[in-house]
Formats: structure tokens, C-alpha cells, sequence
């Protein structure tokens, strides 16, 4: 999913993102995803076991990626340490 993201357009990050969600389960904190309509001031997405939160809907999909890269990173030093 990551490796798809980063060569998708900025703009449709955002639609892949909720399909996962709601596809593979997962948690959506936004009452509206419609730029303009009421947001929080923090919105945050779960999916694949990956937290990520941002205070616009742009960033969203940007942290979500960086998150993912960072347990991805991490777990293969784990495994790299361990060998």
C-alpha cells in the first residue's frame, strides 16, 4: 500500500486512504472529508495497524505515509539486529 501511495497523485491519497479504511477496517476521524465542511482540530486516520493525525486533510495522507515508513523502517532493523 505504501509503495502505491508514493506514486499516486497528492490529491487522491486522501480517497485511497478512507477506501482502505473501509474496506479493511479501520478508523476514520473526520466527520467530513468535504474541505470547507466543519473539521476538528486534529483528524487522525488508523489503518494497517498505522496511527497517523494531522490538523488538515492535506497532511493526512503525507503523515499516514511517513508513520508507515517508520514502522517499516524499524521492523526491518529488528530483524537485521537479530540475524
Amino acid at each position: 500500500m505504501l509503495d502505491d501511495l508514493k506514486v499516486t497523485q497528492q490529491e487522491a491519497r486522501l480517497e485511497i486512504l478512507k477506501r482502505a479504511v473501509i474496506t479493511h477496517g479501520g478508523r476514520w476521524d473526520l466527520p467530513s472529508d468535504a474541505r470547507g465542511i466543519y473539521q476538528p482540530a486534529l483528524i487522525s486516520l488508523q489503518v494497517f495497524g498505522v496511527h497517523a493525525m494531522a490538523d488538515n486533510l492535506d497532511e493526512l495522507p503525507r503523515n499516514w505515509m511517513r508513520a508507515a515508513a517508520n514502522i517499516l523502517d524499524a521492523q526491518g532493523r529488528e530483524f537485521t539486529e537479530v540475524a
